[in-house]
């Protein structure tokens, strides 16, 4: 245990010093390069070698910042090279500071330490959102992103000043507003498809894969008694819900492509919430395997959405290098030119639907299990609770499935649509090889699924509930999941074979392909559907693809359409442009600030340079004062506990 503190001291200390010597070398790119990059992988690789010398559960939380932050160093050098010219020492520090205060956090108690470290993280990554302040779009991004930091800080010095003191309902609701603000519960999470677009690649898949679940982190830290409190766990519930369902319908309808993975990562933070609800309400019920099932589920699924979320984005940063833009409808055919990220990129699509055999379904099929074993043996309001968890869960997927296959479809298969896909560069080396580190350890993860469930999750997950249970009951749980756990690792087992079998037969196509079936391309004349001049335009845009899906969710959506019909026999032009403004904005947030914004205009007339005015104002609320403290009188018993209590400290002090 004191090996490991020490060798995160040891790392978190050379992050902070290859970050201020990078910055020295801010007129340097090149020094810039070698010493951020070196000091980030020198100070991940150390932790990583004692990871597991701390609890079970903060090597889930730092596992994803260690392989996420390496990838991403590592596809900065190829995704920065125009991006961050004669900036690099300013990203460099930046990158290993959010670097350090993400690993800090994780090791933390609550405290003043814990709110610092919070707040750095924030800053840090605010100003790797605006790295490319000069576009106004980023502008925007990234003052929105602030606000959600910022006021998520101003939760956690309330909570620090009145943890002891306030009711147990308030605190809970506030450390859920507090740190739900980071990892992107229903309408706190408007910042998301807002930075992810605005952010470098690699930032997104740092900030999506390990940033965002440090929100439950802080949760387990700051309250770990609302794992077991029943009205928290309904409300996750439904929290839970509302994110999975809202998260990938709003992401269907984009046709940005960071900005769909940002709705993906709502989704998929929506199935921990759910997955997390599942395992509080087994504490309530008494089904201590249901309990252990979804805990272990929840916290598989963090780590495989952290693999192929990365993986997802750093994809992205790839295509935006190659083709300069982030619009689907002008993609089309770039696999010819990317084959590998193309590739990763696809199965890495897969991966994050829920699809067997690869790793997301691992972590789905543990929560579906904890629903399935709710509706075996529970009953009444447990019953309802996990058939309908269940069957939205599998509704989620469907439609991830259908998000995701128009993205590959719409980027990498058909033909270009536009000039900026038909002039597309060809990838980097520097920029595939990070894909295939974190589609690797995807892969890896599907193969040892059985192994780090019964090994790992298991003990990760008593961690959570341990507090609420003695040993023998905890016992009781895990004997009670025997007979479960067999029909699991057999499927997990089988899951992992099928995508080593899948990974083989993959890369013998295309050696076979490369090597042994070279023919010369012929051109000719294919059906043209009756059109005199076929164009690539009159294939399927990423719009078309989901439209059918979009109209049907038209309700909740509430798209804006511009369309111009074409007209006569050989129209000239044709378009049609579909957007799906965020929801929480639309229906919450925005009315909000629109009401602040009419009562400070009215309030504002109070500012009126008149001195008897000012002091008539302080008077009144001298007044006002005088009577709350007459209305509630502090109780003598009150103020004999506080008189003991500083008693207390001043005899320790």
């Amino acid at each position: 245990m004191e090996m490991g503190k020490a060798v995160l001291l040891a790392s978190i200390i050379l992050l902070g010093v290859g970050g201020i010597g990078a910055l020295a070398c801010r007129r340097n790119d090149r020094w810039a390069n070698i010493i951020g990059l070196s000091s980030c992988l020198t100070a991940l690789f150390l932790k990583l070698t004692v990871l597991f010398a701390g609890t079970m559960l903060s090597a889930c939380f730092q596992l994803p910042i260690i392989l996420l932050g390496a990838a991403g160093a590592i596809h900065s050098i190829g995704y920065m090279e125009h991006h961050g010219k004669c900036r690099m020492g300013l990203y460099w520090f930046l990158f290993n500071i959010t670097l350090m205060a993400m690993l800090a956090v994780t090791v933390l108690p609550r405290g003043l330490s814990f709110v610092a470290a919070w707040e750095i993280m924030g800053l840090a990554s605010f100003a790797l959102v605006a790295f490319e302040w000069k576009k106004s779009e980023v502008r925007q991004a990234a003052w929105i992103y602030l606000l959600s930091c910022e006021g998520g800080g101003l939760l956690l010095i309330w909570l620090l000043m009145n943890l002891e003191s306030a009711p147990f309902g308030a605190i809970a609701a506030v450390t859920l507003a507090a740190f739900g603000l980071k990892a992107g519960f229903p309408l706190l999470h408007v910042w998301l498809p807002e930075a992810h677009p605005a952010a470098p690649a690699p930032v997104s898949a740092l900030m999506s894969g390990a940033m965002i679940p440090l929100g439950f982190c802080g949760i387990i830290a700051w309250c770990p008694m609302v794992i077991g409190n029943t009205a928290a766990a309904w409300v996750l519930f439904f929290m839970g819900l509302t994110g999975m369902l809202m998260g990938i319908l709003f992401g269907a309808a984009q046709r940005d492509l960071k900005r769909l993975l940002a709705y993906s990562s709502v989704e998929n933070i929506g199935i921990m919430t759910l997955a997390l609800a599942l395992g509080m309400l087994g504490l309530k019920y008494g089904a201590l395997p249901m309990t252990l099932l979804a805990f272990s589920g929840f916290l598989l699924h963090l780590i495989n959405h952290a693999l192929l979320k990365g993986t997802l984005f750093l994809g992205a940063g790839s295509v935006y290098k190659a083709a300069h833009t982030l619009d689907m409808d002008k993609m089309g055919g770039l696999i010819k030119k990317m084959p590998w990220t193309g590739g990763v990129f696809c199965i890495s699509s897969l991966g994050i639907s829920g699809l067997p055999p690869f790793c997301g379904f691992a972590g789905e099929l543990l929560i579906y299990v904890a629903a399935f074993y709710g509706i075996a043996y529970g009953t009444g309001a447990l019953l309802a609770a996990c058939v309908t968890a269940a069957v939205l869960l599998a509704v989620t997927g469907g439609t991830a499935a259908a998000a995701f296959a128009k993205t590959v479809s719409a980027v990498f298969l058909g033909e270009p649509r536009s000039a900026e896909a038909v002039e597309a560069e060809s990838e980097q080396e520097n920029m595939v090889v990070p894909m295939l580190f974190t589609g690797g350890a995807a892969l890896i993860m599907t193969l040892i699924a059985p192994w780090v469930v019964n090994n790992m999750l298991m003990e990760a997950a008593t961690e959570f509930s341990a507090p609420w249970l003695i040993p023998t009951l905890m016992t009781a749980g895990v004997e009670a999941l025997t007979g479960w756990k067999k029909i699991i690792f057999s499927v997990l087992g089988c899951n992992g074979i099928c995508a080593l079998v899948l990974t083989f037969l993959t890369l013998l196509f295309f050696y076979l392909r490369k090597n042994f079936c070279r023919r010369p391309d012929r051109v000719g004349i294919t059906w043209d559907c009756g059109y005199a001049e076929p164009t690539a335009r009159m294939q399927y845009t990423a719009t078309a693809f989901t439209q059918p899906l979009a109209d049907l969710f038209n309700g909740v959506l509430r798209q804006k359409k511009k369309i111009v019909k074409p007209e006569n026999l050989f129209p000239d032009k044709a378009v049609i442009e579909v957007t799906a403004p965020d929801g929480g904005k639309r229906w919450f947030w925005k009315p909000l600030f629109q009401m602040a914004s009419r009562i400070s205009d009215r309030v504002r007339h109070l500012q009126s340079g008149l001195l008897h005015i000012y002091i008539l104002i302080m008077v009144l609320a001298v007044l006002i004062m005088l009577v709350w403290c007459l209305l509630t009188p502090l109780s003598s018993g009150n103020a004999q506990d506080k008189i003991e209590n500083t008693q207390e400290v001043v005899s320790h002090e």
